[in-house]
């Protein structure tokens, strides 16, 4: 199972989380939760002529335009509930959370006071709307969550029997980082509903999240069992298989959800997004191709076209594609990962100073993203600039404890630095680099003292520091590489040649003919037609061994 359960951005982008557009039992949200916008839309559409129901359906209607990006249709559809009935309190809810998604909090909450006042506060599906446009506002504040709870309970008092308020309630616990609470209110819908399969769905991305793979599946299954066209549980199923390494079910069953799903540019999206997860890079620079025929402005399929580029190692394309998709998103609609991959395009194009000034700019957005310090520090130490590439490793260590592989890497920035000052004339400072090499190294020797290459490498930066050999500097870790690696000569063949050329050489200057013929012999037994063991031998007068 991979480690990586974490959502990743490209699929957030493009997945908008799955909320309650209407009462339960109402055929036009049960449309809505299996991503038919287009049948929702005509089922509310025939409701506008209904007294009963057009207040709910304008409602839906706008909610279902703000779903998808539309927030001028869904103006015009939470006006035209209000102008029908200006004591619409459902659509005052539908304005507020218009002006939340336009970041105007004060007006948003203008509009849900006027909800409030219309329905008396006693209208327990005005006041779990309310609290469902907290929950899910951009930069919603613990203050706001606190506030969406406070309805929320409000709400249960008014009908204590609401699946979809506990639903709710637990999407806002969920924001509070509280699994448990969010948990219990999942099971209490369950408990009112035992048919309400977006409960099972709420519960099975809980489990997701808290790598719980068996109740994550089990749960998703219970909500396909329930409705077999229920398009998100696929989606999420497909997800789980994606992060617990399943890659071949996990795209399998990601295509039932875009067989099942609407077919618009939307889930055409996700399934690209997918695709590029999967590593499927070919087809997911056709299908957003084939989106961008007929939606050149789709974002997401702007940003998956320059990133399968870099993948596919096209960097010119890569590069066109990316500023082009820069030019419509503008900096508000950008993400981390939008500025980390412009910045390997850049550099691929040989514009490493804008490279460096991109990876900044994205973990200036996510500091969290452990993979960039690596790709930041390799540009830094490629520019020369090495006291930055170790600061871009020392950095890192904030997030997570630095790995053997981020050891050897810094060790090597070091052993990079110690050479240039060689080739500077600063031999003082050459050393000194090479001394916080060996010390790097010797923390990969520290964390696991069986890994023969940690011995290779602190064997490599004591003989850079001691460059005549005079000192023998490097003799105890050449010594120990050859022990390490006794039993697996044809793997590590071309260091051991280098291990017992150092070896013989050493003793070679200290006169010792036994012990210097004897790691030559080494040489040759491994190599034998090494010119230099043969030469060193000769210089001894020593027999070279069959």
């Amino acid at each position: 199972m991979t480690n990586n359960w974490k959502y990743i951005v490209l699929m957030a982008a493009a997945f908008p989380a799955t909320a309650a557009l209407a009462q339960s039992g109402d055929a036009g949200r049960r449309a809505v939760e299996l991503e038919n916008y287009q049948e929702a839309k005509n089922i509310y559409k025939s409701q506008l002529n209904d007294k009963k129901a057009a207040d709910n359906a304008y409602f839906a209607l706008g909610d279902i335009y703000l779903r998808t990006d539309k927030p001028d249709s869904a103006a015009y559809y939470f006006n035209q509930g209000i102008a029908n009935n200006k004591k619409s309190a459902i659509n005052y809810v539908g304005l507020g959370k218009l002006e939340l998604e336009r970041g105007n909090k004060a007006k948003a909450e203008q509009n849900f006071e006027e909800a409030l006042k219309q329905s008396k506060s006693k209208d327990a599906y005005v006041l779990t709307m309310i609290a469902e446009a907290y929950i899910n506002a951009n930069n919603a504040t613990e203050q706001d969550i606190n506030k969406a709870i406070g309805y929320l309970e409000t709400a249960r008092e008014r009908e204590s029997n609401s699946p979809l308020t506990n639903v709710v309630l637990g999407d806002a616990y969920l924001k509070q980082n509280n699994g448990g609470k969010a948990m219990s209110a999942y099971d209490r819908a369950i408990q009112l509903d035992d048919k309400y399969a977006l409960a099972y769905l709420k519960r099975g991305q809980l489990y997701t999240s808290s790598r719980n793979f068996n109740e994550a599946q089990e749960a998703l299954l219970k909500a396909i069992e329930i409705n077999p066209n229920f398009a998100p549980a696929y989606r999420d199923l497909g997800e789980l298989y994606y992060f617990a390494g399943q890659y071949d079910k996990a795209l399998s069953t990601f295509k039932k959800y875009v067989d099942m799903a609407e077919d618009t540019p939307e889930t055409k999206a996700k399934y690209a997004s997918f695709l590029f997860l999967t590593k499927n890079y070919d087809e997911t620079l056709q299908q957003a191709q084939a989106v961008l025929q007929k939606d050149p402005n789709n974002l997401t399929m702007n940003r998956l076209e320059a990133y399968s580029y870099v993948e596919l190692k096209q960097p010119e394309k890569a590069k066109e594609a990316m500023e082009d998709y820069l030019q419509k998103a503008g900096e508000q609609k950008l993400i981390s990962s939008d500025y980390a991959y412009y910045g390997r395009i850049l550099n691929q194009n040989n514009q490493p100073e804008k490279a460096i000034e991109n990876m900044e700019k994205a973990l200036s957005m996510d500091d969290s993203n452990a993979d960039l310090y690596s790709d930041l520090a390799s540009l830094y130490a490629n520019q020369g600039k090495y006291d930055k590439a170790i600061e871009a490793y020392k950095r890192k260590r904030k997030n997570v404890e630095p790995s053997n592989a981020d050891y050897y890497y810094m060790g090597n920035i070091y052993m990079q630095a110690g050479a240039d000052s060689i080739t500077a004339t600063t031999p003082e400072k050459a050393k000194e680099y090479f001394q916080q090499a060996d010390s790097t190294y010797a923390k990969v020797v520290e964390a696991n003292p069986s890994y023969a290459y940690a011995y290779l490498w602190r064997a490599r930066a004591n003989a850079s520091q001691d460059p005549e050999t005079t000192e023998g500097l490097a003799k105890p870790y050449y010594e120990e590489f050859i022990k390490q690696t006794a039993n697996e000569k044809d793997k590590y063949k071309k260091d051991l040649i280098e291990a017992n050329s150092y070896l013989g050489y050493y003793y070679m200057l200290k006169g010792d003919k036994n012990n210097s013929g004897q790691y030559w012999n080494a040489v040759l037994a491994l190599d034998p037609t090494n010119e230099n063991a043969q030469a060193a031998l000769k210089q001894l007068g020593v027999t070279a061994k069959k």
